[in-house]
C-alpha cells in the first residue's frame, strides 16, 4: 500500500466509505420499512376488526356474522387473511371462509390486542394478530364474553420486505456506482497540479527543464516554490564545485609546469625519468579529481547530450593520436542516440574506453553507441591482448594496472567507473571477437 498513487488511495477510501455509508442506509431503511409495514398491517387488521364487530348481530340470544363478508379477502381460501370470533372458553363461534384450510384454532391464551400485533403460529404457519375481548348483551339480557381475532400470514410481509430489499439494494447499488464515478472523475481533476507538478519534476529529472514553471493551487505552490529554491543552490553549488575546482587546477598548472620545464634541462637520468613520471602522475591526479568532483556535482538536474558528434570528435582525435600505429577504428553510433547527463561525463566515457583500447589494439577498434527505451548502450572492443578473467575486477579499480610499465597511470577506468556509478549504469569485461578485451557499458535512461 505504501506505494500506491494517491489517486487510488483516495478512491479506495471513497469507494469503501460510499459502500459503508449505503450500507447503514440500506440497514436503516429496510427496518424502517419492515417497521411501516407492521404499523400498516396492524391499522388495517384493526379497521377489519372493527368492520366485523359492525356486521355482528344477535339472533335468538346467538351472536351471528355474515357468512359473505365485505372483505373479499375473508371469503377466499388461501388469501392470508383469515378471523375468528371464539367465546371466553376458546370454542368457535364464528370464521372466515378464508380460515377453512387452518385445522386448528388460534390460541386464546395469548395477549391479543388492538394497539399492537401479537406473532404467534397458526397451524404451522406465521401470522400477525389483531384482537379484542368484548361482552356482548344479548336479546335476553344475558351477557357473553368474546373475542374477536383478525390475522395476516407473516409470509405476505416477508414477501414485500425481500422486494422492497431488492429494490432498494438495486438503487443503492447503482446510485453507488455513479456516485464512484463521480468522484474518481473530481478526484481526476483535482490532481491535476500534483500530476503538473510531477511531469515538471521528469522533466527536470530528464534533463528537459531547468525548473518548475507554470501556476499550482496554493497548497501546493510552496512545494513547487522549495523545489525550485533547492534547483537554484544545486546550480549555484555545482558551479562553485566548478569554479574552485578550475582555480585549483590553473594554480598548479603553473608550477607543474616550470618543475616539468627545469626537469628538462637536468641531464638524462634514471632520477629524472622518476621526477618527470611523478610530475605527469600529479597532473593526471588533478585532472582526475576535478573530473570526479564535476560527475559528482551534477547529479540533481541532468542535460541531455547528442552522443553521435561528440563521439565522432573523440574517434577522429583518437586517429590522429594513435596514427603512427595504422589502427583501424571502426565506430557505429546511432544518429538519435543521446547521453543522460553532462557532455563532459559522456567525452570522458567514450574517451577513456576508446584511447584504453586503441593503446592495446593490434591493428583494430570497433565502437558501437546505440539506445533502446531503456539504457544506453556502449560497446568498445579491440584485437589486443585482452584482459584475463581473474584480472579483469582489479583494472576497474583506482590507480591498478596489469602492465606497470604501459604508459598512463590507471586512472582512466577509473574516471569511467566513478561516471558509471554516479550514472547507475553497470560495466562488463568480456572476450572480443577479434581477441581480446570487450567492454560493455550500460547507462539507464
Amino acid at each position: 500500500m505504501k506505494s500506491w498513487s494517491l489517486k487510488r488511495r483516495m478512491s479506495i477510501v471513497s469507494a469503501l466509505v460510499l459502500m459503508l455509508a449505503f450500507s447503514i442506509i440500506y440497514l436503516v431503511t429496510k427496518t424502517a420499512y419492515t417497521s411501516a409495514s407492521k404499523a400498516r398491517i396492524q391499522e388495517s387488521l384493526t379497521a377489519q376488526i372493527y368492520a366485523l364487530m359492525a356486521v355482528a348481530e344477535d339472533r335468538d340470544a346467538q351472536l351471528t356474522i355474515p357468512e359473505i363478508l365485505r372483505n373479499d379477502q375473508l371469503n377466499h381460501l388461501n388469501s392470508g387473511l383469515v378471523a375468528y370470533v371464539l367465546d371466553v372458553d376458546g370454542d368457535l363461534i364464528w370464521r372466515s371462509r378464508s380460515s377453512d384450510t387452518y385445522a386448528v384454532l388460534p390460541d386464546i391464551s395469548l395477549n391479543y390486542s388492538l394497539q399492537k400485533l401479537t406473532e404467534s403460529t397458526l397451524d404451522g404457519r406465521a401470522m400477525f394478530w389483531i384482537g379484542d375481548r368484548i361482552v356482548w348483551e344479548h336479546e335476553n339480557e344475558m351477557e357473553g364474553e368474546y373475542l374477536f381475532l383478525i390475522g395476516e400470514k407473516q409470509s405476505i410481509l416477508s414477501a414485500q420486505v425481500r422486494e422492497y430489499k431488492r429494490e432498494i439494494a438495486t438503487w443503492l447499488w447503482i446510485t453507488m456506482f455513479v456516485l464512484i464515478f463521480v468522484l474518481v472523475f473530481a478526484l481526476n481533476i483535482s490532481l491535476n497540479p500534483l500530476k503538473d507538478a510531477q511531469q515538471q519534476i521528469e522533466l527536470i529529472s530528464g534533463g528537459d527543464a531547468d525548473r518548475v514553471k507554470g501556476e499550482f493551487p496554493k497548497e501546493l505552490a510552496p512545494l513547487t516554490t522549495s523545489v525550485n529554491l533547492l534547483l537554484k543552490s544545486e546550480a549555484l553549488q555545482k558551479q562553485r564545485y566548478r569554479d574552485t575546482l578550475g582555480n585549483l587546477a590553473h594554480s598548479l598548472k603553473t608550477p607543474l609546469a616550470v618543475i616539468n620545464s627545469e626537469l628538462q634541462n637536468f641531464p638524462d637520468s634514471q632520477q629524472q625519468t622518476q621526477l618527470i613520471k611523478q610530475v605527469e602522475r600529479i597532473n593526471d591526479i588533478v585532472r582526475y579529481q576535478l573530473n570526479r568532483s564535476v560527475v559528482t556535482a551534477g547529479q540533481t538536474m541532468r542535460r541531455k547530450s547528442m552522443v553521435e558528434p561528440e563521439a565522432n570528435k573523440i574517434i577522429d582525435a583518437l586517429r590522429k593520436v594513435h596514427a603512427a600505429k595504422n589502427i583501424s577504428i571502426d565506430a557505429n553510433v546511432g544518429s538519435e542516440t543521446f547521453f543522460p547527463g553532462e557532455q563532459g561525463d559522456l567525452m570522458e566515457l567514450v574517451g577513456n574506453l576508446a584511447d584504453n583500447a586503441c593503446k592495446w589494439a593490434a591493428s583494430k577498434v570497433i565502437i558501437d553507441i546505440s539506445s533502446n527505451l531503456e539504457e544506453l548502450l556502449l560497446s568498445v572492443q579491440d584485437d589486443g591482448p585482452g584482459v584475463p578473467a581473474e584480472k579483469r575486477k582489479l583494472i576497474l579499480d583506482r590507480g591498478k594496472r596489469l602492465d606497470q610499465q604501459a604508459e598512463g597511470q590507471g586512472l582512466g577506468l577509473s574516471i569511467v567507473m566513478d561516471i558509471i556509478k554516479t550514472y547507475q549504469g553497470d560495466i562488463q569485461i568480456d572476450d572480443s571477437d577479434l581477441g581480446g578485451a570487450w567492454f560493455k557499458v550500460n547507462i539507464p535512461l
